[in-house]
């Protein structure tokens, strides 16, 4: 597995540590047809590179989610938020160490479909170290 997809994982994993009976666990893709909550990796620069060739990234996350009730949906995303950007550890993996995740874009409404599904998406920017060769 590619270290971008192994930090996706490890957030995703943090997620759903912090899961409500209401909604089903985060994944990755597109949205379900039933309720539900993804996250996916939107467009993220490289801001360090270093003579080893390790690089600081600031991956961003897109979250979407969509449910009948927009309470519900809104405290489930709302407190993923909150969750993971006041932990004091996070996960590393080979080579790769998260060092800090922080809010990029607050939950939101987006919208509703014709099922009358609320949509709230919301960013994240998890900020890793990544060891070069």
């Amino acid at each position: 597995m590619s270290v971008i997809n192994e930090v996706v994982e490890a957030v995703i994993g943090l997620m759903n540590d912090n899961t409500l009976s209401e909604l089903k666990m985060v994944t990755r893709g597109a949205l379900p047809v039933g309720p539900g909550i993804v996250c996916e990796v939107g467009p993220s620069p490289i801001i360090e590179m270093y003579l080893d060739k390790s690089t600081f990234v600031p991956l961003d996350l897109t979250i979407n989610g969509k449910h009948p009730n927009l309470k519900t949906l809104s405290d489930r995303i709302n407190n993923i938020h909150s969750a993971l950007t006041r932990k004091r550890t996070y996960p590393e993996g080979e080579g790769w160490q998260i060092v800090d995740i922080k809010t990029e874009s607050l939950p939101q409404v987006i919208g509703r479909e014709e099922n009358n599904d609320w949509l709230m998406a919301s960013g994240l920017t998890v900020e890793f170290y990544w060891r070069g060769d």
